[in-house]
C-alpha cells in the first residue's frame, strides 16, 4: 500500500510547485532524503522529499511514508530476547527507545534489525567527543541505529547543556546516519513553574521572575536547542474510568503551533500505564482516544509510555503497560495493536499532509470548549459542514487533496458523524485499517469510542 501512495505523492508534488525537485538519474535513494527514481536517464526529474517538505521526520531505516511509532522504557535487561522484539513488531511499534534501561546495546540493535525496528540508544551522558565515539562505536553504523535518547522532561536551565550535547552528537554522526535523531521530550502544561525552569530540586524562580509560562518554555527550547521534532507528554487517564484530565487539547494546541512555526513535526506520548494514586491503567477506548485525537490534531509521531512496565522508583508505582517486567504481554498490548493497525494504514497520507485545523462537533463532557478557537474550522475544502454529538474532524492538505481524520471525542461511547460536502464527491475511507471507496454528497460514519477514521477526497 505504501508504494502505491508513494507514486501518488510523487505525482502530486511534481504537479505542484516541484518542491524539492532536482535533476539526475540512476542511483539508489538514501534513507533520509528519499529519491523517487525514474527510468535511469540523466535528464529525468527526481523528486526528493526532505523533512522540510511536510514538516516531518522519519527514522533512517524507514521511508518517509512511515510514521514513527515508538515504545519508551522499552526493555529491561531481563526482558531482552528475540520474542519481545517480534511482539513489538506484531503490535505495530516500529521504533524502540532506551533512556534508563541498561539493556545491552549491541544485542538490542541486532534484534531490532532482525525485526525491522529502529532503535534510539541510551544517552552517552557526556559531552566529550572521543568518549561518545567510543560509547557509540557499535551503534553509529548499525542498520537499526536511529539516534540517541538525550533527555526526558528537562528544565530551562539545562537547555544550553542539552544544546552542547546535541551539537557533539551531531558532530559524531557519520553522513549515512543523517536520518538519526537526538531525542528530547518536554514537560506537559500541568508541570509546576519550578519544574519547567529547573526540573529539580524545587526552588523559587530567579529574582524578578514571577512566572515562567509554558509557551515560553516551549519557545525557549526551540530557540536554544533547535530540535528535529517537538516531543511532549500529557497523561490524561485519571483515577476513575471515563475521567480525563482537563488541559489536554490546550497543551496539544501550544505544541502544534510551535512545531508548525518551526516546520518540524510534533510527537506525543500515549499513556499505557498507571504510575501513581491518581492515574489508572488505560482501557482500549482510552488508548484509541489518545492516539486518534493526536492524529486528528496533526501529530506525526506516536510514542507509548511505556512498552515494558517501568520499575517502581522515586515513590511511583507503575502498573499496566504493554509488557510486564518479564516481557509477557498484557491486556494493553492488544489495545495498542488495534491503534497501530489503523496508523499503519493511514500514515502514508498523514505523513504527506499539512494540518490545517479541526472541526469540533458537539462537546466533550470533561472539557467543554477545550480546543482553542484559533485551531477551529467550520468548513474545509469540499467539507461544507460536519454534524456529530462529540467528534473531531482533523483537516489536512494532502498534496492538494482534502484529507479528513475523524475521531470520536469520547472514551465512553461511540458517535454518528455526518460529513456534508459542497457537491457529490468520490473518495475512500480507512476504518480499522480497511480501505473502502465512497461517493455522494454526504458521508455517515459511526466510530466507536475513541476510534479514528481517515477520509480522503480524490
Amino acid at each position: 500500500m505504501k508504494r502505491l501512495f508513494l507514486s501518488l505523492a510523487v505525482t502530486a508534488i511534481m504537479a505542484c510547485s516541484c518542491v524539492g525537485c532536482v535533476f539526475g538519474g540512476g542511483g539508489s535513494p538514501d534513507n533520509n532524503d528519499q529519491n523517487n527514481n525514474n527510468n535511469g536517464t540523466n535528464m529525468d526529474p527526481v523528486v526528493k522529499v526532505t523533512n522540510e517538505t511536510y514538516g516531518s521526520f522519519w527514522m533512517r531505516c524507514h521511508d518517509y511514508l512511515t510514521m514513527p511509532v515508538t515504545a519508551y522504557n522499552a526493555l529491561a535487561p531481563e526482558a531482552v530476547s528475540g520474542n519481545i522484539y517480534a511482539d513489538y513488531k506484531e503490535a505495530g511499534v516500529n521504533t524502540l527507545m532506551a533512556l534508563y534501561e541498561g539493556a545491552p546495546t549491541k544485542a538490542s540493535l541486532d534484534l531490532c534489525e532482525e525485526n525491522g525496528l529502529a532503535y534510539l540508544v541510551q544517552n552517552p551522558n557526556t559531552t566529550n567527543e572521543a568518549m561518545i565515539r567510543g560509547q557509540l562505536a557499535h551503534a553509529l553504523y548499525h542498520n537499526a541505529f536511529a539516534g540517541v535518547m538525550l533527555s526526558d522532561e528537562p528544565g530551562y536551565t539545562s537547555f544550553e547543556s542539552l544544546k552542547t550535547s546535541a551539537d557533539v552528537l551531531d558532530s559524531v554522526m557519520p553522513e549515512d546516519t543523517t536520518g538519526s535523531l537526538w531525542h528530547v521530550n518536554l514537560f506537559p502544561t500541568y508541570a509546576k513553574n519550578w519544574q519547567l525552569y529547573y526540573r529539580s530540586p524545587k526552588q523559587d524562580l530567579p529574582e524578578g521572575m514571577e512566572d515562567y509560562p509554558y509557551e515560553q518554555y516551549v519557545s525557549d527550547f526551540l530557540r536554544v536547542c533547535k530540535p528535529k521534532v517537538l516531543s511532549y507528554d500529557f497523561y490524561p487517564c485519571r483515577k476513575d474510568e471515563g475521567t480525563l484530565l482537563d488541559g489536554y487539547f490546550q497543551n496539544m494546541a501550544i505544541v502544534r503551533s510551535a512545531a508548525m512555526g518551526a516546520n518540524i513535526p510534533f510527537w506525543v506520548y500515549i499513556q499505557t500505564c498507571s504510575f501513581n494514586n491518581n492515574t489508572r491503567i488505560p482501557n482500549k477506548a482510552d488508548i484509541l482516544w489518545q492516539v486518534n485525537t493526536a492524529l486528528s490534531y496533526g501529530a506525526k509521531g506516536i510514542q507509548y509510555f511505556t512498552g515494558v512496565v517501568a520499575r517502581n522508583a522515586g515513590g511511583e508505582k507503575f502498573d499496566g503497560a504493554m509488557f510486564d517486567l518479564s516481557g509477557n504481554r498484557t491486556a494493553v498490548y492488544e489495545y495498542v495493536k488495534a491503534a497501530n493497525k489503523q496508523i499503519a494504514a493511514v500514515d502514508e497520507v498523514l505523513m504527506c499532509s499539512k494540518s490545517k485545523g479541526v472541526v469540533v462537533c458537539g462537546t466533550s463532557p470533561w472539557e467543554v470548549c477545550g480546543i482553542p478557537e484559533t485551531d477551529r474550522l467550520t468548513t474545509y475544502g469540499e467539507l461544507a459542514s460536519a454534524e456529530a454529538g462529540h467528534s473531531l474532524v482533523g483537516c489536512f492538505d494532502f498534496n492538494g487533496k482534502t484529507a479528513l481524520y475523524v475521531t470520536d471525542n469520547s472514551v465512553t461511547e461511540g458517535d454518528t458523524v455526518s460529513l456534508n460536502f459542497t457537491s457529490s464527491v468520490k473518495g475512500y475511507t480507512v476504518v480499522k485499517g480497511v480501505k473502502t471507496a465512497f461517493e455522494g454528497e454526504t458521508l455517515t460514519l459511526t466510530p466507536e469510542a475513541g476510534e479514528g477514521i481517515l477520509v480522503v477526497i480524490e
